[in-house]
């Protein structure tokens, strides 16, 4: 059974979960975008095809990121990191599906189509389900 881990959702510099959830063999990782402050863990997360689960509207309701323009996983997006657009919560925050997250990804990251494709591409790429589904 494959290991998802949420981890990296902080903004304490000491945080090591990332750590954990890279050594325990994580296929994912919910938020993850402390990811941005440890470069080798980036080199390993891409080597390994780890993906990060970015949950925009969450991170901004919670804090974690006051101003979208500057969320980090902007920058892991673009360094070529495997990112997903996830909801966080849904049932705790009310609303249902992605649409929200994805609004605010690209109007605040300046995302174009290719980025947009490749965003979805990743959610279906590195989902659970069987290989069957996914196509």
């Amino acid at each position: 059974m494959p290991c998802y881990f949420h981890a990296g959702e902080t903004n304490f510099k000491d945080n090591q979960n990332l750590y954990d959830a890279i050594l325990m063999d994580s296929k994912r990782i919910g938020h993850g975008f402390q990811l941005a402050a440890h470069p080798v863990l980036q080199d390993i997360v891409k080597e390994r095809e780890i993906c990060i689960e970015c949950c925009p509207c969450s991170n901004y309701i919670l804090g974690y990121v006051l101003d979208m323009r500057c969320h980090p996983v902007r920058g892991l997006l673009h360094q070529g990191v495997p990112v997903s657009i996830s909801p966080d919560d849904p049932g705790f925050w009310d609303y249902e599906g992605v649409n929200l997250d994805y609004v605010y990804a690209y109007m605040a990251w300046e995302l174009n189509l290719s980025d947009l494709k490749k965003l979805v591409v990743n959610s279906i790429e590195y989902s659970s389900v069987d290989e069957g589904l996914k196509k």
